[in-house]
């Protein structure tokens, strides 16, 4: 399985998929989640002991099968984003489609699944084209000419990348290879740096007005308020239950407004 061969197949699969879905901006970012919840149930909920960043899962409801996606909102908004973007990969089928598109017999196994959903959130996240074209501006920006650079210097320029597509450190790294920007070798010694690489990583997103490096301990599930409020209605309702998700949840009442108003829409903006 070639990486590049694959990833063609990919660009063609965002193609249909930014196409269906009306995404027109560029640079995704955390409008991802709201793309996942058009596909999904979507629950949030921070565990700050938890490695996973999240999961997708399928589960029978009234006799469907339905798709389910966890988020951990410990974690960074960059590890959230990308785990986002990857399950969506899973619920769009996108390794399946690549294989189909290719040709290639039987199905993929486990670990090329997970490969192609990688490959695939990283594209949708971070497209080939904008993500060198911003790369070379950022090091025109910082006044860096490209051959040997030090190791402060493209950890600047990752964190300004982190920065434009909110996605992780490790993240950018690959990508610096996948897009050719970075030969193997200079990845392969900015992993072997990932210490240090990580620590300046820190100092360079705590000298911007930005919260890259933050967790937003969100706890929602995607339509929650809405459910709660049809359930709130029925007859016979749990209302231990109701209360005990809406405590769980961080879940307030909504303020009564008293008076309503009207909104008239005219042709070019006249009445």
């Amino acid at each position: 399985m070639e990486r590049k061969v694959v990833v063609k197949a990919i660009q063609k699969i965002i193609s249909d998929i930014k196409e269906r879905c009306i995404i027109k901006n560029t640079a995704i970012r955390d409008s991802i989640f709201g793309i996942l919840e058009n596909e999904c149930t979507v629950i949030y909920y921070p565990l700050d002991n938890e490695k996973n960043r999240g999961f997708h899962i399928k589960k029978i409801v009234k006799n469907e099968l339905e798709d389910f996606v966890y988020i951990n909102t410990a974690k960074p908004i960059v590890e959230q984003i990308f785990a986002a973007a990857h399950e969506f990969g899973h619920i769009c089928e996108v390794a399946e489609k690549v294989w189909n598109i290719l040709g290639y017999e039987g199905k993929p196994t486990e670990e090329e699944e997970e490969d192609i959903t990688d490959w695939f959130a990283a594209e949708l996240l971070m497209p080939t084209d904008e993500f060198r074209e911003a790369f070379f501006a950022h090091m025109d920006e910082l006044g860096i000419k490209a051959g040997k650079v030090k190791l402060e210097e493209i950890v600047h320029v990752i964190v300004l990348q982190m920065n434009d597509f909110m996605v992780p450190y490790e993240s950018v790294r690959r990508r610096l290879e996948e897009t050719d920007i970075m030969q193997k070798k200079a990845a392969d010694y900015l992993l072997s740096k990932q210490e240090e690489a990580l620590e300046l990583v820190a100092i360079f997103i705590r000298d911007r007005n930005t919260y890259l490096g933050n967790g937003t301990a969100v706890k929602t599930v995607s339509g929650i308020r809405t459910l709660i409020e049809n359930a709130e209605s029925q007859k016979n309702v749990d209302n231990y239950l109701l209360m005990k998700i809406k405590k769980e949840f961080d879940i307030t009442d909504m303020p009564i407004a008293e008076e309503g108003f009207e909104i008239h829409i005219g042709d070019n903006g006249d009445e």
